[in-house]
């Protein structure tokens, strides 16, 4: 039998802080177009996330204390994974609260991608329509 800790945490966080329903794109790598530009592939999911303001415990782990960018940590059902390019895997995207967030740093992962503890950045808007 399996402890399923993402949902007892949840469980016990929820009245302070409830769950929201977002999207996952996790990235399954990118193709390159004729003129050489490259464009990222993802896989779309929804799910459920805790979002929380970053903590200074955060911050010391990354070391970002001056970074006046927008963060948040989040936790997640599965594994998500921030941009490792000599893997050459991760740059997923969460969305919520109306904005992309680029997952930047992975803080924890427990079990077998059982549940994530990410870092994620806000993103500016893009000018596409599509």
């Amino acid at each position: 039998m399996s402890l399923n800790i993402f949902a007892a945490a949840g469980n016990l966080c929820a009245p302070i802080n409830p769950h929201i329903t977002g999207t996952l794109k996790g990235s399954t790598g990118s193709i390159t177009n004729a003129d050489f530009s490259v464009t990222p592939q993802y896989t779309t999911v929804s799910l459920e996330m805790e979002v929380q303001a970053v903590s200074s415990q955060d911050l010391r782990q990354i070391e970002n204390i001056n970074q006046q960018a927008d963060m948040r940590s989040v936790y997640v059902r599965g594994a998500v994974r921030a941009l490792n390019r000599p893997l050459q895997i991760g740059g997923d995207i969460l969305t919520f609260y109306g904005s992309d967030w680029l997952v930047t740093q992975q803080l924890e992962e427990w079990g077998n991608g059982e549940w994530s503890k990410v870092l994620v950045t806000r993103q500016m808007p893009s000018n596409s329509t599509s």
